[in-house]
């Protein structure tokens, strides 16, 4: 009879794992924290109108200029959504409605001096939010 039990070695290992998958886990929240602010500094800077590349120049620029606002703002939601998300699944919760509304009124409330960039981002996180709810695992 050996003098060390295999079972110890299987439960170090699953241990070991365990804590490897929550380091990946929290430096996920962490890294989708941060680029979720990145893009809401970024959004603010553009919706604010304190940094614009396109001045007014022709209709293609107003073009690009509203469709960097939107996707710097969806970007925003989605990142910061991820991270919410994962560390409510870290602590074992489920992401609640409350958070996701908060989230939304907090992404919508970035476009307010532009009514054009708000009916695009409006339509742009409804998508988000129906694709998201049609792919979760009910």
């Amino acid at each position: 009879m050996s003098k060390i039990p295999k079972v110890q070695t299987k439960d170090q290992k699953s241990k070991s794992k365990r804590i490897s998958e929550d380091k990946f886990a929290f430096r996920t929240v962490v890294i989708s924290c941060v680029l979720g602010l990145i893009f809401f500094v970024i959004s603010i800077l553009f919706n604010l109108e304190i940094i614009s590349i396109f001045v007014g120049i022709n209709l293609f620029s107003n073009i690009i200029d509203i469709l960097i606002k939107v996707i710097v703002i969806l970007l925003f939601f989605l990142f910061m959504m991820i991270s919410i998300g994962n560390y409510k699944e870290m602590a074992g919760k489920p992401l609640d409605w409350k958070e996701l509304l908060l989230l939304f009124i907090l992404s919508l409330g970035q476009t307010i001096l532009n009514y054009i960039v708000f009916i695009f981002t409006f339509l742009g996180l409804l998508l988000i939010l129906i694709y998201l709810y049609l792919v979760q695992e009910i």
